[in-house]
């Protein structure tokens, strides 16, 4: 199996990113994702420190996050394609951090250090729980933050997100999911990376969920993009799911909201007033990230009413 390394890490989307590995559409293959650079291990307890610096990197750049793992090519993927990466199986380190700064777009300057200051917090990883205290441990939820592919005219850091995907923080984005990003370019250029062992609605610390890396096992298909379609989806066995990154936050909403009475217009026999009248009774709508440069919102609709 083919495996994308964390020898190469780019820190934005862009078609100028050269490809550091190429795959078949229906080919399995592995992503080896980077934790992001995180607090210094000076900093860290001693009880901790060694393990955390088997999976920290202090080349990363301070002023930078998300490294994505290569810049992944696709036979065959041309702009006006629909690239769906089905993902496997996510397996995170044994260990993850998470930190707040003193300011972020949930906490906003103006108010100082929140009354807070900063904070950040160590967490081992073991036997699928996240280890907070001696009292308290969660369950490891695994979620991909960052999946993209190369915007159609510009480079964009992996700090945002938009049509071509990229940093939406969306804990959907996990085992057994299918994410369908619109190609803009030859090959789609396919990033990933920023992977959580679980993250709260909001990210409302801004570094993140439980920030680790691993490997996701994962594959990708080619198909015609839908003509009503323009944000990226998701599906999983129970949902499907529009999503829309943007500020403010109820502008996300409006766009995931539209994405999704146009996709049940067009492949589910609605009229747009019917799907508007449908959504009242049933949709599931959240802010998934509130800490980005722009807000990602996801929409989302149960497979058993869509009969």
């Amino acid at each position: 199996m083919q495996k994308a390394t964390t020898e190469t890490l780019y820190y934005e989307h862009s078609a100028a990113n050269p490809v550091t590995l190429t795959v078949k559409p229906g080919e399995w293959f592995e992503v080896e994702t980077q934790m992001n650079r995180g607090p210094d291990a000076a900093l860290v307890p001693d009880e901790i420190r060694e393990l955390y610096n088997q999976y920290r990197s202090d080349s990363q750049p301070t002023d930078r996050g998300n490294a994505a793992s290569g810049c992944i090519y696709v036979d065959g993927a041309k702009p006006g394609d629909l690239l769906t990466v089905h993902i496997k199986e996510i397996k995170v380190h044994p260990v993850g951090w998470t930190r707040y700064g003193g300011s972020t777009g949930a906490m906003p300057g103006y108010l100082g250090p929140s009354n807070i200051g900063p904070q950040f917090r160590i967490c081992r990883i073991e036997n699928d729980e996240i280890i907070w205290n001696d009292r308290l441990r969660f369950p490891v939820e695994p979620m991909l933050g960052v999946v993209g592919v190369a915007p159609e005219r510009e480079a964009r850091h992996n700090g945002w997100a938009g049509e071509w995907g990229g940093n939406f923080d969306i804990q959907e984005v996990t085992n057994g999911a299918r994410l369908s990003i619109p190609i803009h370019h030859e090959g789609a250029l396919l990033h990933i990376g920023d992977m959580h062992a679980r993250q709260g609605d909001g990210e409302i610390c801004g570094g993140g969920g439980i920030e680790t890396g691993g490997t996701v096992t994962m594959k990708v298909e080619l198909s015609e993009k839908p003509a009503e379609m323009t944000w990226p989806r998701i599906e999983n066995d129970e949902y499907i799911m529009t999503t829309a990154c943007e500020k403010p936050a109820e502008d996300a909403f409006r766009i995931a909201l539209t994405e999704m009475i146009l996709w049940l217009e067009a492949s589910y026999g609605m009229s747009r007033g019917e799907a508007y009248m449908f959504l009242s009774q049933c949709l599931e709508a959240r802010v998934t990230q509130f800490v980005n440069p722009s807000y990602s919102y996801v929409a989302k609709v149960a497979r058993k009413y869509l009969v």
